[in-house]
């Protein structure tokens, strides 16, 4: 049996980077493929829309149940964290719309 020497490991390294950069060209090329036949990326349809001009603040009504004003508070900023993550909410009032 042959010894493997230093030689022997550069040749085996350069052929398998060959081999992964030809794969890779391959991938490549295919993404490529598929996008041209496929089309540009599909357009994003807005969650909420654009409601911010006709907000009014909310006054508080002393007859409301407190636990379903926490609810409803939570559930507010929730729904406002979602269309808008990178701004900061804060609850002033509570009142009860029917």
């Amino acid at each position: 049996m042959e010894t493997f020497n230093l030689g022997d490991g550069l040749i085996v390294t350069v052929v398998a980077m060959i081999v992964v950069f030809a794969v890779l060209s391959c991938l490549w090329f295919l993404v490529e493929l598929v996008h041209k036949l496929v089309g540009g990326p599909a357009q994003e349809v807005p969650v909420l829309g654009h409601r911010e001009k006709n907000l009014q603040p909310v006054q508080q009504n002393p007859g409301v149940d407190e636990q379903r004003a926490k609810a409803a508070a939570i559930m507010a900023l929730v729904a406002a964290y979602e269309a808008h993550p990178s701004k900061k909410f804060e609850i002033i009032d509570v009142t009860r719309i029917k």
